[in-house]
């Protein structure tokens, strides 16, 4: 196979070649002659060049009017620090306006003129800053009043602003005072546009109420719904249901077959304090006496006496956190009828360690309130009933049995503290396999082994662990109630709750 020879005059061409086009690549954005162009600097650093400075204020001018009209206002602060001076270069290259205003508003945000709202919890435990930036004062002011609806109702919060509301004669109840738990505070600012601005009330009321402006979960009606089965079905109560649905009035409104609601998790950014003066006709519960009778064959029962329930009216002070009862306070009670106890004669001393399951005692003293019940609480299950008293007043046993477990050690505000239970005490009933548990207390009475009689004073009240809202300096007692479950096998181990009114 012969070689093909390569001659010195291919050699010369080929040099000649890649000598031209290593020429023509260096000399590509080079020009003989100086031309004009404008350089646009940022605090001093050159970030590109634009052949014409017309074009480039126009294109910039474009993106302002944009800014305006998405704000609906009539200035736009221009970043400080730009500056664009004429130069002349041998450089021909040169950059588009769009690609120099992507740079300019990476380093330095237009911003315009607007009011920065600060929401600060300032609870110790709970100490929270967050910013808020609006176009005006009135979009915010507005979305509050809503937020505030939300909560209260339109034709309560209506005559409390004007002064309308119904002087309780015997019965019934009036806000006394409506107020934000966070602090909260204007400054009219310079805002960066690539903040979240609102120019809209609805909007804005949806980022206070939900924590978010992102579509909220939405639920389609199916026949036969009511509004407590889709609000157990999303986790939620009822009471969350009617606030994020606020077009219903009560858990007796009727839905129709595909009818759309809200079921996203309420999470607001501003919380809404409401103080409730009321006056209440409460049922007493009468007790029951056990006469044993030992002439009696075993199994007989009889009924010596009905009991009959009493009548208290009583004064109380609620006090609503985003719609949610979180502390009631009794400030007297005048009893209108007093209970006559129940009297039961058995022919059967009962086992002191086990309990009589035709009969539970209530766990507290009486005038009580029920904080919360068993069902969906903020996205999860409350597997308790929440009761409220007064801190320190006395936690009676429901029944017969033995004290299986207690928790110890807890100052009120640890919120960790054993698992966030607090203080607690479980009491194995012995029959059926039914264990009681008393949480969140102050002091504790009883040991582990002990045997305890139903009505026997176990614990006093207190908001140890995980109570809301934490108790703090300011609030020492916050968050005091007992909550009470009932487990079918050893709570936290294995055990399945059962709702604890079901023993009454």
């Amino acid at each position: 196979m012969r070689r093909k020879r390569i001659t010195i005059g291919g050699i010369l061409i080929i040099l000649i070649v890649t000598s031209l086009v290593t020429f023509l690549g260096l000399t590509k954005n080079k020009s003989t002659e100086p031309i004009e162009v404008y350089a646009i600097y940022i605090d001093g650093d050159k970030i590109g060049q634009v052949k014409s400075e017309t074009e480039l204020e126009a294109y910039i001018n474009k993106q302002e009017e944009k800014i305006k009209e998405k704000y609906n206002i009539d200035d736009v602060h221009t970043p400080k620090g730009v500056d664009i001076k004429k130069i002349y270069t041998y450089n021909t290259k040169t950059d588009t306006a769009q690609s120099i205003y992507e740079k300019m508003i990476k380093k330095k945000k237009f911003a315009i003129k607007g009011i920065v709202v600060t929401v600060k919890n300032e609870e110790p435990e709970n100490k929270t800053t967050k910013k808020i930036y609006i176009t005006n004062k009135k979009i915010f002011d507005e979305s509050l009043k809503n937020i505030i609806k939300a909560f209260v109702g339109t034709e309560q919060y209506s005559k409390f602003l004007e002064g309308t509301q119904e002087e309780i004669q015997d019965t019934g109840s009036l806000i006394e005072n409506i107020d934000l738990q966070e602090k909260v505070t204007y400054k009219e600012d310079y805002i960066a546009v690539d903040n979240q601005i609102f120019t809209d009330s609805d909007e804005l009321t949806k980022y206070l109420l939900y924590g978010s402006i992102e579509e909220q979960q939405k639920y389609t009606v199916k026949e036969g719904d009511t509004i407590e089965d889709v609000a157990r079905e999303n986790k939620l109560n009822v009471q969350e249901f009617l606030i994020a649905n606020p077009t219903f009035t009560s858990a007796n409104n009727l839905l129709y077959s595909g009818q759309e609601v809200i079921v996203g998790l309420i999470n607001p950014v501003i919380s809404v304090v409401v103080d409730v003066h009321s006056v209440e006709d409460v049922e007493k519960e009468y007790t029951t006496e056990i006469k044993y009778d030992e002439n009696q064959n075993v199994g007989y029962e009889n009924v010596e006496r009905e009991g009959e329930k009493g009548l208290d009216k009583v004064v109380r002070k609620y006090q609503y956190i985003n719609g949610q009862l979180v502390d009631a306070v009794n400030v007297s009670s005048t009893e209108i009828k007093p209970a006559v106890s129940k009297i039961v004669v058995k022919g059967e001393k009962v086992i002191p360690n086990v309990a009589d399951t035709s009969y539970w005692g209530w766990p507290t003293e009486y005038p009580y309130t029920i904080t919360s019940y068993f069902e969906y609480r903020w996205g999860s299950f409350h597997n308790a009933i929440d009761i409220y008293v007064g801190y320190n007043s006395s936690i009676y046993a429901a029944n017969n049995g033995t004290v299986y477990q207690v928790g110890t050690g807890c100052a009120p505000g640890a919120i960790n503290c054993n698992n966030q239970r607090g203080n607690f005490i479980i009491i194995n009933h012995n029959t059926g396999n039914i264990y009681t548990q008393y949480m969140h207390l102050n002091q504790i009475l009883v040991q582990p082994g002990q045997t305890v009689s139903r009505g026997q004073k176990i614990a006093t009240m207190g908001n140890t662990g995980f109570v809301v809202p934490t108790p703090s300096a300011y609030s020492p007692y916050s968050g005091t109630h007992l909550d009470f479950s009932v487990y079918l096998g050893v709570p936290f181990k294995g055990g399945t709750p059962i709702n604890p009114l079901r023993l009454y």
